[in-house]
């Protein structure tokens, strides 16, 4: 009796050593195609396990991006269990933690902060003709998604402030702005994110999934450039100008 004990205690210690050098290439393979091919997303070969291990990753023009992870726990949700894992990326000019969850009916990721200079933002938004300065600083931003459709979305973004160039008219409209502060939200699949220096509204920025995005902006917004007097009170919930784009 013994003799069988040890052997089965023998076989699970053997099975959860090779556990941990499964090496982190199986667990991409099992990634949802519309993750592995996302349009425009680039994942570099993973190394190491997928308990820790690192890759790279590069959406357009954006700089790549050095991805580390490190497992987390085991989860079930109405019997499907999901991965968790506590992520670090970087590039030259932005550093970001996360925590990610993953299974085969969704993902999502929770406390995602850090910052991203213009440096690197400039190296996408430069296809699109605008051009931005300072630093975005990400605080508590969650997101779920079931492969098909945005499910929610929130958290805040910060920036110091600066200049930018639009490109959304001729001329292209260049600002000069003070501190401005963002909530992300979601709604009928829809990404949301609201520009504001309170109690004023700037922009209203809409990414549907079809890949345009719609801009609102606001009078505050001309307003705070110093391109426009304020105007009456029963305008400032008003937009005075409209554009969309497709840029996915």
């Amino acid at each position: 009796m013994k003799v069988v004990l040890f052997i089965a205690l023998g076989i699970i210690s053997f099975c959860g050593f090779l556990l941990t050098l499964l090496p982190a290439s199986i667990f991409f393979a099992l990634l949802p195609q519309e993750v592995r091919a996302a349009k425009g997303l680039i994942i570099g070969h993973p190394q190491g396990t997928i308990w820790s291990g690192n890759t790279t990753i590069q959406f357009r023009n954006f700089p790549e991006s050095s991805v580390q992870w490190q497992f987390d726990e085991i989860s079930a949700d109405d019997l499907t269990p999901a991965a968790s894992y506590n992520l670090r990326i970087t590039g030259p000019h932005h550093d970001m933690t996360a925590e990610f969850t993953i299974s085969e009916l969704q993902l999502s990721m929770n406390q995602l902060q850090g910052s991203i200079h213009a440096n690197d933002i400039n190296q996408l938004s430069a296809e699109y003709g605008h051009r931005f300065s300072g630093e975005l600083v990400l605080k508590r931003v969650s997101l779920t998604t079931d492969f098909g459709c945005l499910q929610s979305l929130a958290g805040q973004i910060h920036w110091d402030g600066g200049a930018i160039l639009l490109n959304v008219a001729e001329p292209a409209l260049s600002l000069e702005l003070p501190p401005i502060s963002g909530l992300l939200d979601s709604h009928d699949c829809n990404a949301s994110l609201v520009l504001e220096n309170r109690p004023d509204k700037l922009m209203d920025i809409q990414l549907k999934p079809t890949g345009w995005v719609e801009v609102e902006i606001y009078p505050a917004m001309l307003s705070l450039a110093g391109l426009a007097e304020p105007g009456p009170a029963s305008n400032e919930l008003k937009p005075v100008l409209l554009f969309e784009e497709k840029i996915l």
